[in-house]
């Protein structure tokens, strides 16, 4: 059995509790443990790193009860005494059931009553660099800690041996989900899928125990509109609460306060009636990976009193390597994704722009194939599929697999959204599968409609070789026009157009469509992923737009790494002509994203993945020679532009990029309606009287993970700027 100074750690006591060092140095006590024994564990001073009573006594509620009552002096008793033959967890540090399962032969020599889990550890388990924990990352640590890095390259200690006798006196990370030294609600808090009269809630607290939401209509919180409360007990899992009581057309402030009574607030307004119209004011953006932390693109997004937010999916990159995550070249499991997820709300450089975006307004969101493996599709056979290393072979689709489903339900924890789900809907693909799509009104001046253009689509085409032959271009374009492939899910799509009809009718202005991949004609590069991939879906959706004379339909799409503007058209079939509609589309984003050449990291911005990914056959030597030598954006932007309009020509598209201003639509205000080389993202503002949409994009100069390594001032000291502005008149 594991004794009372067994579990005690002198060096780490002394360190926390500088008064009692001092009585120590001065021989009042003779040492911490005397002072603990005596009263340090009265008073909630934690004796190691393994052992906090705070957590104890808040993940076990009959031991809390038993030391009110005084059966137990304290929790630290408790678990010297019976805790630990139970199989308590007595901090974060240390898992029992972790421990015990990742060493069956521990396991089995506890279950003998030879020993218990935390005794092993401590006398055994951490020179052998057992983990203790899922929580502690020895990548993490090592690579956060190089001093210690190199101690272990020595062989000196062990990771784990580093941290206890060293790293946890001077309070450094063992993990990424626990900052000593900063907030225990370091992800602020959030609010999403806001109706007229509800709303998610959403934080994650790194302190064990019970959490508290007050929401109101005044910031001092006087007479609060609801008190919620719950319990914190995994600090992986954000806290996420569902209200129905919410008046339309309010501003809400909200506050969450956690065990350790830290609280952050937020605020958010409801979406007006449909027989109101007012201002509306919205953004969006897409494509970020944790690597680009801190997200300077959206650094002002606050100052902006936004209605709402839209994130159009890539809001993490599962493949590939980020700081807090190393060594891992793709997230596999539960932890692995909600590592990658908090990366992209916690603090670095002691900066946090993407969670005071998200405290300030109310989000609505997506998810595309970064946020779970480059390229997947929901609908298709697992065994048939490329990825099949990843999802198995099990389920008729791949949404039915155990991969799909923990890289959907990461996405839903870290963000806002409740949980819908699709009944019987007499598709195999969608039946009781979750549901994304989002349909929300917001008075008379527009509706959002949120597509999930993953999880029900058809295996993608086969993309067209660069260079490519006219066959096989011609063969790629007849078979995108197939009927029976479809990029939304039958249901889905009938959703979308029944909605869409239900918004033209009441009298919405704009129909705001958001979706993850591109729906205009941008040609072959990547087409195989994008509307284009699936062009008779496409036809069929703006066909039914266009012929029910539903009007002032936006396009906001990301997966396009840019923004490009431009009038949407279809066709019947491959080799017919293009017919014209009234619908436009707005490319957004990147938010911070960035390609590997392997000898390189580069910005991945639609210009610089043209440029560098296609071959001398599509964009000659010269040309790619005479882009390295221009300056600024702009330049780069109007070469890229024409090399576009150019290979959208030979394909017959005849729809060079931007708006037609002939008409008195729109007008070109500043920069272009092309803007590739830029991070940013695109706020819509509805005129309360007009009507008139005017459409802003910020952007910051894109930047790559080794300009951050090497420059984070010049980095951090990036401000968002307009560098395109145009207006839309609505018809």
């Amino acid at each position: 059995m594991l004794e009372a100074n067994g579990l005690f750690n002198e060096s780490f006591y002394l360190a926390q509790n500088p008064d009692v060092a001092a009585a120590v140095q001065s021989g009042v006590i003779a040492n911490g443990f005397q002072h603990f024994i005596e009263s340090g564990q009265f008073q909630v001073r934690q004796p190691s790193p393994l052992y906090d009573e705070s957590y104890y006594l808040s993940t076990n509620p009959d031991v809390a009860q038993a030391v009110n009552s005084g059966a137990f002096a304290s929790g630290f008793q408790h678990y010297i005494t019976l805790g630990q033959f139970e199989n308590r967890n007595p901090s974060f540090l240390f898992n029992t059931s972790y421990y015990l399962t990742e060493n069956p032969d521990v396991a089995q020599a506890v279950a003998q009553g030879n020993i218990t889990g935390i005794e092993h550890f401590i006398e055994f388990g951490q020179f052998e660099d057992r983990s203790p924990t899922p929580l502690y990352n020895s990548s993490y640590y090592l690579a956060q800690n190089p001093d210690a890095a190199a101690a272990v390259e020595r062989d000196e200690l062990t990771g784990i041996q580093h941290y206890i006798n060293i790293g946890a006196a001077e309070n450094r990370r063992f993990t990424p989900f626990i900052d000593p030294e900063g907030s225990s609600l370091p992800n602020r808090v959030a609010t999403g899928d806001t109706t007229a009269t509800s709303t998610v809630f959403w934080t994650r607290s790194s302190a064990a125990g019970p959490i508290t939401l007050e929401y109101a209509t005044n910031l001092s919180f006087f007479n609060p509109i609801g008190v919620l409360n719950t319990t914190v007990t995994d600090i992986t899992e954000p806290v996420k609460l569902e209200v129905n009581n919410l008046a339309p057309n309010t501003q809400y402030f909200y506050r969450f306060t956690n065990a350790q009574g830290v609280s952050s607030v937020g605020n958010f307004r409801t979406p007006a009636p449909l027989d109101i119209q007012t201002e509306l004011r919205f953004g969006a953006t897409a494509d970020g990976q944790g690597e680009l932390m801190p997200y300077m693109s959206v650094n002002n997004v606050p100052e902006r009193n936004l209605d709402f937010f839209v994130q159009l999916g890539n809001t993490i990159s599962a493949d590939t390597i980020s700081p807090d995550l190393p060594d891992v070249q793709q997230a596999t499991t539960p932890l692995d994704f909600r590592t990658k997820y908090n990366e992209i709300v916690s603090p670095r450089l002691e900066l946090n722009p993407w969670a005071n975006l998200q405290a300030s307004t109310t989000l609505y969101g997506t998810w595309n194939d970064q946020n779970l493996i480059q390229n997947f599709a929901g609908g298709e056979n697992p065994a048939l599929s490329p990825q099949q290393f990843f999802f198995g072979n099990e389920g008729q689709f791949i949404n039915d697999t155990n991969q799909f489903n923990i890289g959907l339900e990461a996405w839903k924890d870290y963000n806002p959204v409740g949980n819908q789900v699709y009944g019987e809907t007499g598709d195999p693909r969608t039946a009781n599968q979750q549901k994304l799509y989002r349909f929300q009104p917001f008075g008379q001046d527009g509706a959002l409609f949120v597509l999930d253009a993953r999880s029900f689509r058809d295996a993608p085409l086969t993309q067209v070789p660069d260079p490519a032959l006219d066959s096989q271009i011609n063969q790629f374009l007849a078979s995108s026009f197939d009927p029976n492939r479809t990029l939304l899910g039958k249901v889905q799509l009938q959703d979308l157009k029944t909605n869409l009809l239900d918004a033209q009718n009441a009298g919405v202005t704009w129909k705001f469509i958001f979706s993850p991949v591109p729906m205009q004609n941008l040609g072959l590069f990547e087409s195989a992923d994008r509307w284009e991939g699936y062009a008779a879906e496409r036809t069929d959706l703006l066909q039914f737009i266009d012929q029910n004379n539903i009007q002032n339909v936006i396009f906001v799409s990301g997966g396009a790494d840019g923004t490009i503007v431009n009038e949407l058209t279809y066709q019947l079939s491959f080799d017919q002509p293009q017919i014209q509609t009234d619908a436009i589309e707005i490319t957004v984003g990147p938010i911070g994203q960035q390609l590997n050449l392997g000898e390189e990291l580069i910005p991945a911005t639609f210009g610089s993945e043209m440029i560098n990914l296609s071959s001398i056959d599509t964009i000659t030597q010269e040309t790619k020679d005479f882009y390295q030598t221009l300056d600024t954006a702009s330049s780069k932007d109007q070469l890229v532009q024409n090399i576009l309009n150019n290979q959208l020509n030979q394909l017959g598209y005849n729809n060079p990029i931007g708006l037609d201003e002939t008409q008195g639509k729109a007008e070109l205000m500043q920069g272009s309606y092309f803007a590739v080389h830029n991070f940013g993202w695109t706020e819509f503002v509805v005129d309360e009287q007009t009507q008139q949409l005017q459409v802003n994009v910020y952007g910051i100069e894109p930047y790559t993970e080794t300009d951050i390594k090497t420059s984070p001032a010049n980095i951090i000291n990036r401000q968002p700027e307009v560098i395109s502005q145009f207006v839309i008149n609505s018809v």
